[in-house]
This record gives C-alpha cells, sequence and structure tokens, in this order.
C-alpha cells in the first residue's frame, strides 16, 4: 500500500488551530502538542489521526453507542505513559483524566419492586450523574441443541439490548464433541424481550473440514423489579474524600445496594504511626490489588471495571535504621480501589513500619500530536 511522503528532514506536522475553537458547538482544538489535565478534566479529540502519549494518569476513552457512556477504549495504554494511534470523528473519542472521579457502579444488591420510569439513583456527594436500569438481565434457559464434533468451544454471539442498556456476553463448554453448557459472563441489563442467541463454530476449529453439528441456547429475562445496572453518564468533578461518597436509589422499590468504583491514584504516603526499626538503606515501597472487593450480585464485570488492571505505585524511601524520610515517588499508581502498601528492603527489619496511603486525584499532562 502506498506510504505517506517522507524522507530526511521532514518530520511530523506542527501543531495548529484547524478550527476557531470560540464557535459554539465547534471541535476542540490546540495549537500546543502539551495539555495538562486536572482531575476530572476531559478533552475530545478533534477529528483526523493523532499520535497520544497519555501521561501517567490518562485514559482513552470512546463514547459506547449502547451504553451511552464513556468507556475505556480496549487495548487503551491505561495511563502507563504508552503512545498511541488514533483516529478520531472530533466527537467520539476523548482524553480524560478521571482520577478521584466515579466511573462505574457495582450492584451488591438488586433490590426488589422497582419501576424502570421512577427509579433515580442519587449520589451523596460531588456531581456526577447516574442512570439505572431495571430488569432486563439474562439467564440460561437451556442448551436446546447440543451440537456434535466440536473440537473447540464454539462462541456465542448474543445480540445487544435497546441503546441504554448492557450487553450481555457468554462463553460455550464441550465435552465429548457437544456443547455441554453455556456461562454468562456478562448478564446484561435492559433487554425488554429475549434476544436469540446465536452459536458459532470457532473459525479455528479442527473439524470444521469434516462438518459440525450446530448447536443451539435459548435464553430467560432475569431480576425483574431489580436494579440491574448503573451507568455513570457524567463523571462529575474530583472528588477530595472519596470515601464520602455512596449511592442511593430512589423509587417505589426497595433494598438495592450501589457501590461507586472510583479510580484513584496515592495522592500522599506517610509512615505513620510506626517509623520500624532495622531497615536497610532505601527501602522501595511498592503496592499490591486497587480492585473493587465488593461481590456482585448482578455480574457485568466488563462494564464494572472489576476486571481493571491496576497498575502499582512504587516509592524509595530514606531510611536509617528506622525509616526517616518518604523519599521520592516514581509512580503514583492507577487503581479503581484502594491499594495495600508493601514495603521491601535488602536486610531484614526487625520493627515493621506503617504505611498511610492517601487516595485520591492528581494532574497530568498528555501529548497529542498531529500524525501526517
Amino acid at each position: 500500500m502506498p506510504n505517506f511522503l517522507a524522507g530526511p528532514g521532514q518530520g511530523l506536522p506542527l501543531p495548529q488551530n484547524l478550527f476557531p475553537s470560540e464557535l459554539a458547538n465547534a471541535p476542540q482544538d490546540l495549537s500546543n502538542p502539551y495539555l495538562s489535565l486536572k482531575e476530572g478534566d476531559s478533552f475530545v479529540l478533534p477529528s483526523g489521526d493523532w499520535y497520544v502519549h497519555t501521561g501517567n494518569l490518562s485514559v482513552v476513552q470512546y463514547l459506547d453507542p449502547v451504553t451511552g457512556v464513556w468507556r475505556i477504549a480496549p487495548g487503551a495504554a491505561i495511563g502507563n505513559g504508552g503512545v498511541q494511534h488514533i483516529t478520531s470523528d472530533g466527537f467520539t473519542c476523548r482524553l480524560a483524566n478521571l482520577t478521584g472521579c466515579p466511573v462505574a457502579a457495582i450492584i451488591a444488591n438488586g433490590g426488589t419492586g422497582y419501576v424502570q420510569a421512577s427509579t433515580t439513583v442519587v449520589p451523596s456527594a460531588g456531581n456526577s450523574t447516574w442512570s439505572p436500569i431495571v430488569g432486563g438481565a439474562l439467564s440460561v434457559s437451556s442448551v436446546v441443541q447440543i451440537g456434535g464434533n466440536y473440537g473447540l468451544p464454539p462462541l456465542v454471539a448474543i445480540p445487544a439490548p435497546p441503546p441504554g442498556g448492557v450487553p450481555a456476553t457468554a462463553i460455550a463448554n464441550i465435552n465429548g464433541g457437544t456443547v455441554s453448557g453455556v456461562t454468562l459472563t456478562n448478564l446484561g441489563a435492559g433487554y425488554t424481550t429475549i434476544p436469540t442467541a446465536v452459536i458459532i463454530p470457532n473459525p479455528f476449529d479442527p473439524n470444521l473440514s469434516t462438518g459440525i453439528t450446530q448447536a443451539s441456547v435459548t435464553f430467560t429475562l432475569a431480576n425483574t423489579g431489580a436494579i440491574t445496572a448503573v451507568l455513570c453518564t457524567n463523571n462529575g468533578a474530583s472528588l477530595a474524600n472519596l470515601a464520602t461518597l455512596t449511592l442511593s436509589a430512589a423509587g417505589a422499590g426497595s433494598g438495592a445496594t450501589i457501590t461507586p468504583v472510583i479510580m484513584q491514584t496515592v495522592k500522599t504516603y506517610s509512615i505513620a504511626p510506626s517509623l520500624g526499626g532495622g531497615w536497610g538503606s532505601n527501602p522501595l515501597l511498592v503496592t499490591v490489588g486497587g480492585v473493587p472487593t465488593q461481590a456482585e450480585a448482578i455480574a457485568n464485570p466488563a462494564l464494572n471495571l472489576t476486571n481493571f488492571r491496576p497498575r502499582p505505585a512504587q516509592a524509595q524511601l530514606v531510611a536509617a535504621g528506622s525509616i526517616t524520610g518518604t523519599g521520592t515517588m516514581y509512580d503514583t499508581g492507577l487503581f479503581v480501589g484502594t491499594p495495600l502498601a508493601v514495603l521491601a528492603t535488602n536486610t531484614v527489619p526487625t520493627t515493621a513500619a506503617t504505611v498511610t496511603l492517601g487516595m485520591g486525584g492528581l494532574p497530568d499532562t498528555i501529548l497529542i500530536q498531529p500524525a501526517p
């Protein structure tokens, strides 16, 4: 395929204002390739091709046409400073620093008796907005036809619900060449009718050439009257105190338990109350964990970021027997839950030290370079 003109002395294009940004509804634009985002800020990428260096805390998101919420782009470099090539239409791709902001919600208990038209979800702090979905989750009814001669588990294709709902996903299990069961990996939400799923042979199944007997599965609608999902329609401002945010449902029903998922980083850390003893020079502080710990009653992990992989924080401390200073923070990390701090040293300490983490939001700087 043809390539762009390039050669010695010909570099990437300089940033330029392509649109008068002061006009109403005009796309945002920059004349400087560097942009700092305060926690809670977002920037919609103008139309075109871009090389984007996301910094340590920013994420690339697209506007999901089904759920109607901004989602972290699949395969995107999530806050690790990676460079990505992004093609934008000017409206549905953005860069966001969401540290200190709610990004999703986990349904620990869907409750009973809720009605879609009258149900609302209200945050106790901040100005985030939320859209609850009542009912319309799926459950497996039966494997109608078990099929035959499958060499690899086939794929399960489930149609999406109407816009504003959450798509369900599933996997098939095989035993002896037949489908022994179908497991929902995301229960979905907002289905108004039972979708017709299709079981598709794996395109790399070695038995395709000898013939495969098609299997089929049926689903039923589940959790009628329960809150099956809560979508974050606007992340709002970064919270100064993450613990102040709770979500409560109002409406005809009762019993729902909704826990917000908040993207966060290590904003502060201190060695207190114990400075420890017997620590070698330059002990290392790292973190483990940092994902939601609540169990989902209505599981949609692809939406609720429970499958988010946190990036650990790292800092080098100062010690002379006891830990005398907090040293240098190399990476504040990125999480959707509170991590656990761990100290490592080249000696065996005689007395443990205590690390206290302060979680929240911090500014970030991104690089947006026009591509030819």
